[in-house]
């Protein structure tokens, strides 16, 4: 197996000449071939901790080597060597660094090493603005949901997103933006400038990145919980069939990812739990209680405009790219959702809009999601083969997984699927 070297490096400094390398921009340094909106100093959280902040800055290096390097046809695993900067190494060395590697694992099915390379941060004397809770908003239809729930709260919040190069993405994101008026809300670009060099455009380790983002946010902020709204159907994201389960599937947001990241910061000494207050719902579950808030004319664009779709490309079918297709497993179960919970969908979906031989297309691209959708939610998921999917932890209450998973997929068939 092919092991591939990656070196992320302030700009200023060197990658070793045999390394993929990708330098993240420094202030009055203009060489950077990655784009991001923070410089590598962090100096918008110089009041967290260094650990908080070279957590994310390894995070974002492995996201950085996760997209560049394509995943094998066969084996789907890689061998990734990843060298980075950090302020202190210190922390990392009594066990963090293997364990992050796992959780990385865990996330992708890759095998991960990480060399750290000590380097000074500029950084100017900082006291953040004090903050009882981070939120991740993604400007997905869940954190929405998050952001309209957590509102209700008489504490004080700031939200958090992570922007690429989607422009399904900063659209919904902007349009949440408005809708959540004066609460803050801070979004930061990471993502590769070089369109040719994205070899993988589905990395695993992005959710990784956008906690450890929320984490340093939160410790920045003294901010004690980071909300990650996420519903729990989706979060254990069971297997639909046999040939989807392990990493074939998103392990972004399951339970056990919450313990792993969870252990690390705590291993770290980075005082933020992080923790996802809607594991126990379905995705139609989570809709309905932001009702009555969710259905004001307030949230009435961030609704219609907020982005679930996990495949995309419906452009290449002469779709919109800022419209959820309609027919992938994310697709579906957000349909569901508006279902179960009883409320008009205000959303445009491109299998409703498509016709003719640009529906076909896009029928032909999604026909394995349709029939395992079709077949789960008419026979069930197997308790065995959804338990066997994952590692979980220690304290999980398998009975109501189970009954998790068939609320979902009874929400799932409420949804109107091409037939064969």
């Amino acid at each position: 197996m092919t092991s591939h070297s990656i070196a992320v490096v302030p700009a200023g400094l060197e990658a070793d000449a045999d390394q993929i390398s990708f330098v993240w921009p420094r202030d009055g340094h203009t060489d950077a071939n990655v784009i991001s909106s923070l410089y590598w100093d962090l100096e918008e959280f110089a009041a967290a901790s260094p650990a908080a902040r070279d957590f994310y800055r390894i995070a974002a290096a492995a996201y950085l080597a996760d997209s560049a390097v394509p995943k094998p046809a066969v084996s789907l695993h890689r061998q990734l060597r990843v060298t980075t900067f950090v302020e202190d190494p210190q922390p990392w060395e009594a066990g963090a660094l293997s364990d992050l590697a796992d959780l990385l694992h865990w996330l992708t099915g890759d095998s991960w090493t990480f060399s750290l390379k000590p380097e000074d941060a500029g950084l100017p004397l900082q006291v953040a603005e004090p903050a009882d809770r981070i939120q991740l908003l993604s400007g997905g239809l869940d954190s929405l949901c998050g952001a309209v729930i957590g509102l209700r709260d008489k504490t004080s919040i700031r939200f958090i997103g992570h922007r690429d190069a989607s422009r399904a993405v900063r659209h919904a994101q902007r349009l949440i933006d408005i809708a959540i008026e004066d609460a803050p809300y801070d979004r930061f670009e990471f993502f590769l400038r070089d369109t040719s060099r994205r070899k993988n455009h589905g990395p695993r380790s992005r959710s990784l990145m956008f906690m450890a983002l929320g984490a340093m946010s939160a410790h920045s902020h003294g901010a004690s919980t980071l909300w990650v709204p996420e519903n729990g159907f989706t979060s254990i994201n069971p297997p639909l069939d046999a040939g989807r389960g392990g990493t074939l599937t998103t392990r972004s947001t399951h339970p056990y990812t919450f313990f792993l990241v969870g252990s690390l910061l705590e291993s770290l000494g980075i005082d933020v739990e992080i923790t996802n207050p809607f594991t126990s719902m379905t995705k139609g579950e989570l809709v309905a209680a932001a009702l009555p808030d969710l259905a004001m004319p307030t949230f009435a664009d961030a609704l219609k405009s907020s982005f679930s779709c996990a495949k995309g490309g419906t452009q290449f079918h002469g779709g919109d790219s800022n419209h959820n297709c309609g027919l992938c497993v994310a697709c579906v179960v957000r349909r569901g959702a508006f279902l179960g919970a009883g409320i008009q969908d205000p959303s445009e979906y491109d299998c409703e809009l498509l016709d003719g031989s640009d529906l076909d297309g896009l029928l032909k691209q999604r026909w394995r999601d349709i029939v395992s959708l079709r077949e789960a939610a008419e026979f069930g998921i197997p308790e065995e083969l959804v338990l066997s999917s994952a590692r979980w932890p220690l304290d999980t209450d398998f009975a109501g997984v189970m009954d998790l998973v068939r609320r979902g997929l009874g929400e799932i068939g409420h949804v109107q699927l091409p037939s064969p």
